[in-house]
């Protein structure tokens, strides 16, 4: 779908929670685009300080507000003829954000203290990690502005429910972290079973944090449970390597197939049939059918 709509001049909204990757999406969207030869200006609405919003986004004249030296084009025409990702729009000032519908409606910017507007092209690219639809009910958001950027929304999933992609993201965590010429430690099968059996509030960030702890901490060619050193957050519960598995007396190896017995059982109840949940899973509908008929009755117990 990023592809797709990365070929069209068409406004993008991306929404998810924190940490799943609205940014790399964004980039995609623009690498996708006929702007691609052009600048992807990337900006973090809920970093801008609040007098400066405007005059950071639309630019200002020189004398416009006092330490005003010099004028500036504002990132919204640093991105012309490219794309503007705005991420965290949802923080942007009610002011600026009637300034930025006229943006989008007009191809015009109105720096602060200029007397006539400036042409721009620019593709928007909006993320939010909150719900903009439920902030356009409680008069937080304009209600004209989330029409214009949401002609076509995207939304990244929690890594939670994307167990599939979990080790495959984990392998390219710690190919990217090996040095030149080097070793790259790897996960071991219990190391694989805490961080399927872990809840990751955090998302890729935390499975990140995680992973780079473990490097620090493993000594030699395996990765292993007592290495992964997991988060904890006020009032969520979540999994810890060496209490996550809580199957008294199962050995190593049952600990492991019980914790892939209860992926592929999630898989299977969030999928609408198995040819999606293998897929979902990264793996072929055989090999799905051959681990369900395989399972013993230390494997069917459910992690915690």
């Amino acid at each position: 779908l990023a592809r797709r709509v990365g070929a069209s001049p068409a406004t993008v909204l991306i929404e998810g929670p924190t940490g799943t990757g609205k940014e790399g999406l964004a980039r995609l969207v623009h690498q996708s685009s006929p702007r691609r030869t052009a600048p992807l200006v990337a900006v973090n609405c809920a970093a801008l300080a609040e007098q400066m919003v405007e005059a950071t986004l639309f630019g200002h004249e020189r004398g416009a507000f006092t330490g005003a030296h010099a004028a500036s084009p504002g990132l919204i025409r640093s991105a012309d003829g490219g794309s503007l990702f705005l991420d965290e729009v949802a923080e942007l000032p009610l002011a600026a954000q009637a300034k930025l519908l006229r943006v989008l409606q007009e191809r015009e910017v109105m720096p602060v203290g200029a007397t006539r507007p400036v042409p721009v092209d620019v593709r928007l690219i909006a993320a939010g990690n909150r719900d903009l639809a439920a902030d356009v009910e409680a008069g937080r958001f304009r209600a004209d502005l989330y029409w214009r950027i949401a002609v076509f929304p995207l939304r990244t999933l929690p890594l939670a429910s994307r167990l599939g992609d979990l080790l495959g993201i984990a392998a390219h965590w710690l190919l990217r972290r090996a040095e030149a010429g080097g070793l790259v430690p790897w996960l071991a099968p219990c190391a694989r079973a805490a961080l399927l059996a872990h809840a990751w509030p955090g998302n890729v960030r935390e499975l990140g944090n995680v992973l780079d702890r473990a490097l620090v901490l493993c000594d030699g060619p395996d990765i292993r449970a007592e290495h992964l050193m997991m988060d904890r957050l006020p009032g969520v519960a979540v999994a810890q390597p060496g209490a996550a598995l809580s199957l008294p007396g199962l050995p190593l190896p049952g600990l492991v197939r019980a914790a892939e017995q209860d992926v592929i059982a999630r898989a299977l109840a969030e999928s609408p049939n198995r040819r999606a949940a293998a897929r979902r899973l990264g793996i072929s509908e055989r090999t799905l059918r051959y681990k369900l008929a395989s399972r013993r009755p230390e494997a069917t117990t459910m992690v915690q």
